[in-house]
């Protein structure tokens, strides 16, 4: 028996919920198409049972929603280009008068939709891009990534010069999104491509050393996650990070002991980036030990011991 809380089902009332609304050409005259879109969000939130709660959220309900409504509009309704960019960004104004998450989750991912067929459309909304990136809510930062990786599903070429340029911008919020927006999910497949991934490396290349360590955080959870499907081409990244930086590696480099500044934010970023090889492939523990020194195969721990000192019985 399917869920009546699987995707296929909450397309399937969306597209009912759809058919009853009369007016949906008139989004721009007032906010009662948006009225009733947040009014159905909610039920179908709602609807959800409590045991099947957890992994179906807001953003779960937004995204099958925000599918179906874009595929009415554009099939149905016959809505073009013009106005389906349109209508998310009137909803996305919506937003900010009631506040309303699953109204901001649902608008980006039918922007996300939009860039999908549209991915020129990208760079009209670099300035909107921004703004919602640098918000106080990080809920409502980390829904800016949906329509970015849309983009880089379609038309990376077109994307990443612009993630390239973030990746400097001032504002931290907005290079980690960069460095999130390229983690190696699998909804955009070339990115888990050991031989289509340069481009990203060099992006986050450039953040390694960044001052805050909310972005260099994101920049190592990236690598992490790429060192399970490419271990030796994160290595030899690792390598070159080492080799630029003229650091000397010895057995208490994880330590970040004697370095300046700089050279701790890299180290750092390095032992975030290195943990899924550490833990997962012993048979690479020379080359990371040639990297970070034997302290980090003893003793680095994530969780408790970052600076990879031994215990104390043990120094």
């Amino acid at each position: 028996m399917v869920s009546r809380s699987s995707a296929s089902k909450i397309r399937e009332r969306t597209r009912t919920f759809c058919k009853t609304i009369a007016n949906w050409n008139d989004f721009n005259k007032d906010n009662l198409v948006f009225s009733e879109l947040a009014e159905h969000l909610k039920k179908e939130y709602d609807f959800i049972p409590d045991k099947e709660r957890v992994g179906k959220g807001r953003v779960y309900i937004s995204r099958y929603i925000a599918k179906e409504c874009y595929s009415y509009l554009k099939k149905e309704i016959a809505m073009d280009k013009k106005r389906l960019f349109k209508f998310s960004k009137k909803c996305l104004k919506y937003y900010r008068t009631i506040e309303n998450s699953s109204i901001y989750y649902f608008a980006m991912i039918f922007l996300s939709e939009y860039i999908k067929d549209h991915p020129e459309g990208f760079k009209s909304n670099i300035d909107l891009f921004e703004e919602w990136a640098t918000y106080d809510d990080w809920k409502i930062r980390e829904g800016v990534i949906y329509p970015i990786i849309a983009g880089l599903k379609k038309a990376p070429d077109l994307i990443l010069p612009v993630l390239s340029s973030w990746a400097e911008h001032k504002n931290e919020n907005i290079r980690r999104m960069v460095a999130e927006s390229l983690r190696p999910k699998a909804e955009v497949k070339w990115l888990r491509n050991p031989d289509k991934n340069d481009d990203v490396l060099n992006i986050l290349t450039k953040m390694r050393m960044d001052q805050s360590i909310y972005v260099r955080k994101a920049v190592g959870n990236n690598i992490k996650d790429l060192s399970k499907y490419m271990p030796e081409k994160m290595l030899d990244l690792m390598e070159s990070w080492l080799e630029r930086s003229k650091i000397r590696v010895y057995d208490k480099l994880a330590t970040e002991e004697g370095l300046n500044t700089e050279k701790k934010r890299l180290i750092w970023t390095m032992k975030q980036a290195m943990r899924w090889i550490k833990d997962r492939n012993p048979e690479f523990h020379g080359r990371l030990e040639d990297l970070l020194g034997k302290h980090y195969i003893l003793y680095f721990d994530e969780k408790r011991n970052r600076l990879a000192t031994p215990p104390s019985n043990e120094k």
